[in-house]
């Protein structure tokens, strides 16, 4: 039964496989002289390997060769076409599928990959290519529910000793603002309007929290159009006052770590006559009073979800944000008193957002649908080492680190509605076998095909 079954997948893959078609694209240049020998090397390595291709046409490491070198310069469709034409010889070669779906999934192409992982996982070599292809389908890390229910749970934030998490939930008909105690396991209703408080953040004493409320809009509109303003809220006694009294929307207010400073984003420099949907964003920074509220983007793009590093001040420091200035959403870091700006993530066609910093300021999570669908990611400061943590058929989002910077708090529908999750980046995720990677790559593809139909 088990060969039977194989041969089914491998007969399926090789027919979709040969599904792809195409015109094949000549390599070009660079320009200049450097581009002119980076060419001509580039063509003679293909040419080389061409003709040993021609000379040992069952030989698969040349056809391995031939297609990564296709795909390292950008020649994807030569790439998986080599790749098709060597399992037309050898459609069971599981080092050949392996780097099939890999390139199709990188391509955004899911469907195809999963094709080729299946084959991959169904064949008598399956456990050797279990840890390759399961980050593909299991976290890296281990995560734990942390507040979940039949209502959603959304944007929590830490409190500076870690003990406390607040957090928006709709379990009242509406955004309201919870506080949930990991020590205790118990929560606190902190908001009870018909107005919708959202983006909650601790100040760093303690004392106080900062978040949106739609509470002055007295417009008969629908939710979506109503504008919000920032707010903050003494924990003490539960006054609120109304930091942001502007005609404009201002939303995901973030204290500095020091305490002093509170960023956010607006649309109040966009004075075009357009509808609200269609208007730009920029980051501001403001005295925790309110005082003193400064534009630190001014352009005709939309940015948003600022966060600053360590040590930032309103005059001098980094503040980390998400734009799409390159066409699609990506993060930057900006020097505050220079203005000068750095793109951290390059992912052309996918969105990499909100972004939050790690207490020493050496780390950066965000969330990002280049695999996909919506996933956590980590990285360094300056946007090197790049990591997937969470890799699931739902949609992970919106992650803030733990004081300590061990933990990584974020919002998923794993469950079906939102809840909050904890992935801790101290326990690496347990072993997964062959066949259960296999049972959710199956479940992703009956989604992907669901959609389809």
């Amino acid at each position: 039964m088990f060969r039977i079954n194989l041969l089914i997948v491998a007969l399926f893959l090789t027919a979709f496989l040969f599904s792809c078609s195409g015109s094949k694209k000549e390599i070009a240049g660079a320009g200049g002289t450097a581009g002119v020998e980076v060419d001509v090397q580039l063509k003679a390595k293909i040419k080389d390997l061409q003709e040993k291709i021609k000379e040992n046409p069952n030989t698969m490491d040349y056809r391995e060769q031939l297609a990564d070198i296709y795909f390292e310069n950008g020649h994807t469709l030569e790439a998986m076409k080599t790749l098709e034409k060597a399992l037309k010889l050898d459609p069971h070669n599981a080092e050949v599928l392996y780097k099939y779906g890999d390139f199709a999934l990188k391509s955004g192409d899911k469907r195809r990959a999963y094709i080729a992982f299946k084959a991959v996982l169904s064949g008598p070599e399956a456990d050797a290519y279990v840890d390759r292809i399961a980050p593909y389908f299991v976290d890296a890390f281990a995560v734990t529910p942390v507040v979940q229910s039949e209502a959603n749970e959304a944007f929590g934030s830490f409190s500076a000793d870690g003990n406390k998490i607040i957090y928006q939930s709709d379990e009242t008909g509406n955004w309201d603002l919870f506080i949930w105690d990991l020590t205790t396991n118990s929560k606190e209703q902190i908001t009870n309007t018909p107005a919708h408080e959202e983006n909650p953040s601790f100040s760093p004493d303690g004392h106080h929290i900062v978040y949106t409320s739609t509470v002055d809009d007295h417009r008969d509109v629908d939710f979506s159009q109503k504008l919000r303003d920032i707010y903050i809220m003494d924990l003490a006694n539960g006054e609120t006052e109304n930091l942001t009294q502007n005609g404009s929307d201002d939303w995901r207010p973030r204290y500095s770590f020091s305490g002093d400073f509170i960023v956010f984003v607006s649309q109040r420099n966009d004075l075009r006559d357009v509808p609200f949907y269609e208007m730009f964003s920029d980051i501001f920074i403001m005295q925790n009073n309110g005082r003193f509220q400064l534009a630190l983007t001014r352009d005709e793009y939309n940015d948003g979800s600022p966060c600053l590093m360590p040590g930032s001040t309103d005059e001098e420091g980094t503040v980390i944000f998400d734009s799409d200035r390159s066409g699609s959403f990506a993060i930057y870091k900006m020097n505050i008193r220079t203005k000068e700006m750095v793109q951290l993530t390059h992912n052309p066609g996918v969105n990499d957002v909100s972004p939050d910093v790690s207490a020493s300021g050496d780390k950066i999570t965000f969330f990002s649908d280049r695999d996909g669908n919506y996933e956590i990611y980590l990285m360094n400061n300056d946007g090197s080492a790049q990591q997937r943590l969470t890799s699931n058929l739902a949609e992970d989002t919106h992650p803030v680190f733990s004081p300590d910077g061990q933990k990584i708090l974020f919002h998923s529908n794993r469950n079906g509605n939102y809840d909050l999750f904890l992935l801790d980046l101290t326990q690496s995720a347990a072993q997964i076998s062959s066949s259960e990677v296999l049972s959710r790559l199956n479940k992703a593809l009956e989604i992907i095909e669901a959609e389809s139909e």
